[in-house]
Formats: C-alpha cells, structure tokens, sequence
C-alpha cells in the first residue's frame, strides 16, 4: 500500500516531531492491514508524539474492537498518542438522532498506556499544553454555527506552546475565530481531502470537490495555511472513503510536523 507523507516545518524552539494522523475510521477487522502500514511508516518516522484529531472510529458501535485496541497499543509504543473525539464518535440515526459518544469503548482507550484521550481536556507534556476539543454534533450539521464560546472554554496556557486538536476545520478557518485566543498550532481532519485525488490538486490548491456535509467546492480542506498568528494544519485522513479498494486513487496521508 502506498501512502502520501507529508512534512511541515513550523518554527518553535521546541525541537520536537509530531506525526497527524486522522480519519483512521476503523470499522472491523478489514481495516487492520491499511493501519498496520500507517504503523509501519509512522515506527520509520520516529515521531516524538503522534496526534489523532478525531473519527478513530466508523460509528460508536464497532466490530472487531479488541483487534482496534491491540493495534492503539502497539501505535502507543512508538510514543505518546494524544487523541481528540470526532463526529463519527458520536452514533446518528438517519433521523439525525443523537445518541452520544460509547463511553465504555472510550475509557478502554483512556486507560491504555502512553494515550492520552483528550474530551475536552488538556494534558502539559514536555512544555507543550495539549488541547482536545469536542466539538457538538450540530456544529458538523450546520457550517455557519459560531464556535467562539467553545473555544473559551479551552485552557490556554500562555506559559507553554498551545497545540489545539480539533477534529473539523470548517468553523476554525473563519475570519477572526481564531484572534486574541493565544493558540499557536491547530491540527485537523475531518475534510477528506475535499474527496479530490493528489494528481488532482494542483487544479484546485486548498478547496475540494465536496466537503462531508455536502458542500460543494469546500475551502481549507487540506494543506498549512495561517489565520491570526496560529498554523493549522490539515491533514486529508487516513481512509479518504468507505471502501478500502479506493485507496488506489485515495492513498491514506500522514502529515509530519517537524517543530524546529
């Protein structure tokens, strides 16, 4: 299997690397050979963290979950693993209705060692605060919703680099969201890469084909861009659709952030 690696280089003194990956979206034991590879290649890479800003998981209710565990414990021994949830993590019916998150499954993945499942939480490691922001539900429904009191209740920590997981881009990207909140590197997922190949891309830079809520011609769905002094970076995911076999076409990306 081939996978697109990306790097980054963001200035920070802090002389760390992080590896981002996202949109794992594990549904049973099908997607074992596809993340054993991202394994493989992240062990290769050596990251000092690796982040995973949300949609580990297809929907709340999986196949296989031991199998989905046994691989988180061997992805934690290459380093630290911070994760933050998705909107997958969440199960809806086709009526919209909301169920809320499995926490039985998410506290299997809290007490494995060296992850660090952040729901709204943040952990301080090694000089960098860690932020994991849940985002509700309806802000995947609705594009327009502000996120600003969300992000207030994040704890910014101005004595450490901020380092923000949050799992859609969408609203973050919006003019000024991001101003006076002293957050210095966004990571995400979500988009999918705007479902357009890589040989594609240089047709239409940073938009895409159609975001996940159907949106046509979506901006910001993967690349580095800056908004108010932050990085933000968004990575295309690691299952771009459904069906594995398009990964012909949609390779699975890991972004390495080299933090110099």
């Amino acid at each position: 299997m081939k996978i697109i690696n990306k790097t980054y280089n963001i200035i920070s003194k802090l002389n760390k690397k992080i590896v981002l990956i996202s949109d794992l979206h594990y549904n049973n034991k099908k997607d074992i050979e596809r993340l054993n590879y991202i394994l493989n290649e992240i062990e290769n890479i050596k990251p000092n963290y690796i982040c995973i800003p949300g949609d580990i998981i297809n929907k709340s209710t999986i196949d296989d979950e031991e199998l989905f565990i046994y691989w988180l414990k061997k992805l934690s021994k290459i380093c630290k693993v911070i994760i933050s949830i998705g909107n997958h993590e969440f199960y809806i019916d086709k009526h919209n209705k909301i169920f809320g998150l499995n926490k039985e499954f998410l506290n299997k993945i809290s007490n494995i060692n060296n992850i660090y499942l952040l729901d709204n939480k943040n952990i301080i490691i090694d000089n960098i605060n860690f932020i994991g922001i849940t985002l509700p539900i309806e802000v995947y429904l609705n594009n327009n919703i502000n996120i600003d009191k969300y992000l207030n209740e994040i704890k910014i920590d101005k004595r450490y680099y901020n380092i923000l997981l949050c799992h859609s881009p969408i609203n973050i990207c919006k003019n000024n969201v991001l101003k006076d909140k002293n957050i210095d590197l966004v990571l995400c997922g979500h988009m999918h890469g705007g479902i357009v190949p890589k040989f594609l891309r240089f047709l239409f830079k940073t938009r895409g084909l159609v975001s996940p809520n159907k949106t046509l011609f979506p901006k910001n769905v993967y690349g580095h861009l800056k908004k108010n002094n932050t990085h933000i970076i968004i990575t295309s995911g690691t299952k771009v659709l459904p069906n594995n076999k398009l990964s012909i076409i949609f390779k699975p990306e890991i972004v390495t952030i080299n933090m110099i």
